[in-house]
């Protein structure tokens, strides 16, 4: 069941963590058997797990009815050395214990980053800094790639922000799901070094801007909901000169929005959260991406929130809150996941680094 609450009154932070994730089911009862490579084993984070009571309507609960929570009390204070080989490649937000952890690409647990208020999708830049959409507070908390201390705030006066990406020139992208105080989402954006939005653009037919990733050109592609609960693609034109935000067609279904990124060929990729599946377009010709160029299919996954490209864009990694699981998977093949990282409450976002090796 999707979530299409009413905009015309303020949502809490729970309540936009209920839309990211899709609103619908209950959680999978079993989960894909952890894949390693040979030679290695992914570490499980333990935590011990505990039930969530519902708060209010269905669309201000953190998580989907029959999902459980699992508290984190190991892992929550201090850091951890970050991997020297690795440079801890694969970063997970998880809503639900306000933390962002960091593994190598064995799956090794090398940093834990606290404080968040709701943090969300995540980003990442050419020099290794991370971006955290952090919602709650309504801003964007920049880490250089040692993890240890805030570079900066991008500040999102009004705004619950969801996503970010960054353009190799240093400007950055921010997709706003709704406002504060319930209204429509918008996008903003922030020019290189700016701690304040440039510009915030938003259509009166997007009523939820959900993900959204930048091609080489500096174009941010986004996906989102209608003021009635439909979903929609679009794009943003112009960064910091941006005027509005124009729709873009597809000739398939997309049943449920999710994660966005542009491939290193400069396809669009859309990750369907209820339909598991990642759809691959090109460019669009006349304000239309078509038929998908390729059907990712996610095999196994729950509610697959968002997904990060690894450098060669030959995996995938996903942040699924279904599951509480980061799954990796072959692209464009898709299939059954190759490798697991567990043990999260709810992740929502997920971002490889560019020191990554798949």
């Amino acid at each position: 069941m999707r979530c299409t609450g009413p905009l015309g009154y303020a949502l809490s932070g729970s309540a936009v963590l209920a839309l990211l994730a899709g609103c619908s089911g209950g959680g999978s009862s079993s989960s894909p058997t952890p894949l390693s490579p040979a030679g290695s084993q992914l570490q499980s984070v333990s935590r011990s797990v505990s039930s969530l009571s519902r708060q209010g309507p269905q669309t201000s609960s953190v998580l989907r009815p029959g999902v459980n929570v699992v508290s984190n009390p190991d892992l929550s204070a201090g850091f951890a050395d970050v991997d020297a080989a690795t440079k801890a490649a694969i970063i997970v937000s998880d809503a639900g214990t306000n933390d962002v952890y960091v593994y190598s690409t064995a799956g090794k647990l090398t940093a834990t980053i606290t404080g968040f208020n709701e943090p969300q999708g995540l980003g990442g830049d050419a020099l290794g800094d991370l971006y955290v959409a952090n919602t709650g507070n309504s801003d964007v908390l920049v880490y250089p790639n040692t993890y240890k201390k805030i570079k900066a705030t991008l500040t999102d006066p009004g705004q619950s922000p969801v996503g970010v990406d960054v353009t190799p020139t240093g400007v950055v992208g921010v997709t706003n799901i709704i406002t504060t105080a319930g209204g429509p989402g918008s996008v903003s954006f922030y020019a290189k070094g700016k701690t304040t939005p440039c510009v915030t653009v938003a259509n009166a037919n997007w009523g939820r801007v959900y993900f959204g990733a930048f091609d080489d050109a500096g174009n941010f592609y986004i996906d989102g909901e209608t003021p009635s609960g439909a979903v929609i693609v679009g794009v943003v034109k112009g960064e910091c000169k941006a005027k509005a935000i124009t729709t873009l067609t597809t000739a398939n279904t997309i049943t449920f929005p999710g994660g966005v990124h542009v491939s290193p060929t400069d396809k669009i990729a859309i990750d369907d959260q209820s339909g598991a599946a990642i759809y691959t377009y090109n460019p669009p010709v006349k304000n239309a991406l078509g038929t998908p160029v390729s059907t990712t299919p996610i095999t196994g996954a729950s509610d697959p929130v968002t997904f990060a490209f690894t450098k060669t864009a030959a995996d995938v990694w996903t942040a699924d809150a279904g599951l509480a699981e980061s799954l990796e998977y072959k692209y464009p093949a898709g299939g059954s996941p190759v490798k697991t990282i567990t043990g999260f409450t709810q992740p929502i976002g997920v971002v490889v680094t560019p020191l990554e090796a798949p």
